[in-house]
């Protein structure tokens, strides 16, 4: 797979966020709840292309792990890989392949994600002893992260509204892609 020049430095600054933005987070007591890496993630969805959003979701909490140690590797960091994964192909398909407003596309995204950490809870339960249940997961993963997800939902339209202005442009940097 061949990635652009603008889709790696783009990538690669999101992806550096979704390192820094938790460790500030941490910081001053505010990691988990608000979900830090996710933020940064989520928008760099609306601005590159489907595999380096991808690439990106899976790669920044294996990195975030490795260099600051949070989020432990097992398990969460290796389940908030396909997490944000789908958190940033999600946005990125709903906002430059099917061009569904910035908000639509933000909630579809948050959806998305919700249902794939679940799916993964799901799978792997059995082997982690733990009693699955997709509608307690749900409930309790809406609830506990209900302050990132307002955040996501206000802070990322504004971000990507901030960009296009920045960019003279109507779309995200280079403009709505449908690829």
């Amino acid at each position: 797979m061949n990635y652009s020049a603008r889709d790696i430095s783009i990538g690669g600054l999101f992806g550096a966020l979704g390192v820094a933005i938790p460790m500030l987070f941490h910081a001053v007591g505010l990691g988990k709840a608000f979900l830090p890496m996710h933020l940064p993630i989520l928008v760099c969805g609306f601005l590159v292309s489907l595999p380096a959003a991808f690439a990106v979701g899976v790669v920044t909490p294996i990195a975030s792990s490795a260099l600051t140690g949070m989020p432990p590797l097992i398990p969460t960091a290796l389940l908030m890989t396909l997490e944000l994964a789908a958190l940033a192909v999600t946005a990125g398909i709903c906002y430059r392949v099917l061009r569904l407003p910035t908000v639509v596309s933000v909630i579809l995204a948050l959806i998305s994600a919700r249902v794939v950490g679940a799916l993964e809870l799901l799978a792997l339960a059995p082997l982690m002893n733990l009693k699955a249940c997709l509608t307690m997961y749900l409930t309790q993963s809406v609830l506990m992260s209900l302050p990132g997800l307002v955040l996501q939902l206000i802070a990322a339209p504004l971000v990507i509204a901030a960009i296009n202005r920045a960019t003279h442009s109507h779309g995200p940097l280079a403009g709505k892609e449908t690829t």
